[in-house]
């Protein structure tokens, strides 16, 4: 029987639920053009690699663009073991996909 994490609204085992929670944070909080979370956890959550494109990250350093990321999901932070982010501009975003 699945147990759920006190305060997050999100049951261990169901990953695909957890990283469409965070997808959706993650775009209102930053008004993201592009988000894309996936579980690399075979289904739990607990580890998730994020893309996040958003014009806020403009002239923001790497660690304040994670620390955003962060903040969008406090609760999903809980009960993530592991997480690798990828937080450009869409400028960035455009010259990763043309190279």
């Amino acid at each position: 029987q699945l147990e759920e994490m006190s305060g997050s609204g999100v049951a261990q085992g169901e990953g695909a639920a957890l990283c469409a929670t965070i997808e959706s944070k993650i775009k209102e909080a930053l008004q993201a053009t592009l988000v894309k979370v996936e579980d690399l956890s075979d289904g739990c959550g607990s580890k998730i690699d994020v893309i996040v494109v958003s014009e806020k990250f403009e002239g923001v350093g790497l660690l304040d663009r994670q620390r955003s990321v962060h903040a969008a999901i406090p609760d999903e932070m809980k009960i993530i073991h592991a997480i690798t982010m990828k937080c450009k501009t869409p400028a960035q975003w455009e010259k990763m996909q043309s190279a």
